[in-house]
């Protein structure tokens, strides 16, 4: 049977792809390190890294390991710090991603949360939509605060809404569009938009918006940043799409519009429905159901 020590080794080696510097991280010597691999593969039967001079890769067994060994040792620290919460109270660790557009919520909820629950640490990834689900998945998060609420299809979530918001159209202060109070989504057509990296679901909206409308913008400028999408739209080298509480925010100057008919997005903090929450996380769950004034959006935060 494979033990945890050696799903550890393997996962060091497999993430630095690099026997030293994975010594080094388990401060073990090379050697034994590299004896401890190669007991593994014979114990599998399999090669799981291709070796040369020059490099260390993963052979499609070793990556099919790497997949199980990140989720096995996930699952056995949440195992530790749950034990450990109920021992000594509500504690432990809780690895949060979040969408971008909610870093006013989640700041929100963090600082009251961490108030009631000091012994609790929060480690916090800002990453897309896509990322998340997959880390979520992996049981590299422990929770996310997606732009989205799950398929109702998708039985690997647990989720809670976190309420919805329109989303807008963010321009330059002289531009044609700017002195519109609500632009048909069909008079993008054409026009230059910064729009965000595929994973996004704020992107995805955008996209199905345009689709529905019949229209077809020109996407000159990709970020992962609402600022830097804020910045070219000020200067009017394009214009931009999104959550209305972002474009509200202080920065440079531009125009918001409404858009007709009006996309929004529903962001939901989401958590494995496979694996049961430790104490720390159960605790933050319910911490963020008992208060939604937290994670207030710009526009409706009920639960319907």
């Amino acid at each position: 049977m494979i033990s945890s020590r050696q799903l550890e080794y393997f996962q060091a080696v497999a993430r630095e792809l690099h026997f030293t510097r994975a010594a080094e991280a388990l401060r073990i010597a090379q050697p034994a390190l590299s004896q401890q691999i190669r007991k593994l593969e014979r114990q599998l039967g399999l090669t799981l890294f291709e070796r040369n001079r020059h490099r260390v890769e993963l052979t499609p067994a070793g990556r099919a390991l790497l997949e199980h060994a990140d989720r096995v040792l996930s699952d056995l620290a949440a195992v530790e710090e749950e034990m450990l919460g109920w021992a000594e109270g509500t504690r432990g660790r809780i690895r949060l991603g979040t969408a971008r557009g909610l870093a006013t919520q989640v700041a929100r909820v963090l600082a009251a949360f961490s108030a009631a629950y000091p012994a609790v640490t929060v480690e916090l990834k800002e990453q897309t939509t896509q990322d998340m689900l997959d880390d979520l998945d992996a049981g590299r998060l422990d929770a996310a605060t997606l732009a989205t609420r799950p398929g109702s299809g998708d039985t690997r979530l647990a989720w809670h809404p976190l309420g919805a918001e329109p989303l807008v159209l963010i321009t330059g202060p002289a531009t044609p569009f700017a002195g519109r109070d609500r632009l048909p989504v069909a008079e993008l057509d054409g026009a230059d938009l910064v729009l965000y990296p595929p994973g996004s679901t704020v992107r995805e909206i955008v996209l199905s918006a345009l689709v529905a409308a019949g229209a077809k913008a020109r996407v000159r400028f990709e970020t992962r940043d609402y600022r830097t999408a804020r910045a070219l739209a000020s200067v009017g080298l394009a214009a931009a799409v999104l959550p209305r509480s972002v474009a509200e925010e202080p920065g440079m100057p531009v125009a918001i519009v409404r858009l007709d008919p009006e996309p929004s997005w529903t962001p939901s903090l989401a958590w494995s429905a496979a694996r049961g929450p430790a104490a720390a996380l159960a605790a933050f769950i319910a911490f963020v159901a008992e208060h939604p004034e937290l994670a207030a959006l710009g526009g409706d935060i009920s639960d319907v």
